[in-house]
């Protein structure tokens, strides 16, 4: 009888074995954090940047529409024209998350605009009535000047101002 009760007692794991599962564990869960943290970064990178190609598309529709042919340049007209953004993708810890210039003097007034947008993940994004551009912005230029730095007029100054959402941006 004591045979087989002293079997059962050494089927056990040890310490080290213990120990060793729980490393793998850890290691196994950091990769699995680590992944979803740059997936997550992705998504807001893609929200905001399916949500500037949207706007642009509602702008340019505006544009068309009107008489004469001039891209929106008051926040009134912002407002009627149902312009929908992802919220959870933008960085609200900042007053200019996005902000809305229009060329506002020359041959191209209210021909040109420029739409710039800075994601959660902290990367900021510039569309144009061509598209998207190429640009170097940073945090630092993303103040009430920036429009007149770019040589344009400042229509709106973010989709988030005063901890509240703009009135034009729904969803």
């Amino acid at each position: 009888m004591s045979t087989i009760r002293n079997r059962y007692l050494v089927t056990g794991f040890t310490i080290v074995e213990l120990l060793l599962v729980i490393v793998v564990i850890g290691i196994l869960a950091t990769i699995t954090i680590v992944s979803y943290n740059g997936i997550q970064k992705k998504g807001w990178d893609t929200s905001v940047q399916s949500d500037l190609d949207s706007i642009a598309g509602i702008l340019e529709g505006s544009r068309v529409r009107s008489v004469p042919q001039e891209f929106p340049r008051t926040k009134a007209t912002l407002d009627t024209l149902g312009i929908k953004a992802t919220k959870s993708a933008y960085d609200t810890t900042i007053a200019y998350n996005m902000i809305y210039c229009i060329a506002n003097s020359g041959a191209n007034a209210y021909q040109e605009f420029l739409l710039v947008a800075k994601s959660r993940s902290g990367a900021i994004f510039a569309m144009t009535q061509d598209g998207f551009k190429a640009n170097s912005y940073t945090q630092a230029n993303l103040t009430a000047n920036f429009c007149s730095d770019q040589g344009m007029g400042l229509v709106s100054n973010g989709l988030y101002a005063v901890n509240t959402w703009q009135t034009w941006v729904q969803n």
